[in-house]
């Protein structure tokens, strides 16, 4: 029994579509969906594209958190809620967004976002970003400013 020549064609197609579904986003991508989940203060998203391990050893190396329990779970949820309030009370724009191509140095990328307003005026925004194993993420200086801002949250708090 022989297989029509049109089912094996059709096969090829959605293994094909199949294979490009699951393939992860460019960093280009990530970087614009970043850049407008914080200017349309889409918490969810903003958070769900964090380097999270980068920013908890990054925490680690400069604070102590003594807590009763499974502090390693503490600080996580801690960090996870105050970025998630931090891009909350970003202030909702209706922007154009473009992307140069990444600069790629191994498992890093360096985007450049361009944001344009209705006004027609432009603004650039670097995302760096590394590869982990949930695919792109915004990592390295690009969490400088984040970094900052749990750390001295904490010490507020703790």
């Amino acid at each position: 029994m022989t297989i029509p020549t049109r089912f094996l064609a059709i096969a090829a197609v959605l293994a094909t579509l199949a294979a490009i579904s699951c393939t992860p986003p460019d960093p280009e991508v990530v970087a614009i969906a970043y850049v407008r989940a914080i200017n349309t203060g889409d918490s969810d998203t903003a958070v769900r594209l964090l380097d999270m391990d980068e920013i908890l050893h990054r925490i680690n190396e400069q604070i102590v958190i003594v807590q009763d329990g499974d502090a390693e779970s503490f600080l996580a949820h801690s960090v996870e809620t105050l970025l998630w309030g931090l891009y909350r009370e970003s202030v909702q724009a209706d922007y154009a967004y473009d992307a140069q191509p990444a600069d790629l140095e191994g498992e890093m990328a360096r985007v450049t976002v361009k944001k344009v307003n209705p006004q027609q005026e432009e603004t650039e925004t670097v995302v760096h970003l590394r590869n982990t194993e949930q695919g792109w993420r915004v990592s390295g200086q690009s969490l400088d400013p984040l970094v900052n801002y749990v750390i001295q949250r904490l010490e507020e708090r703790y």
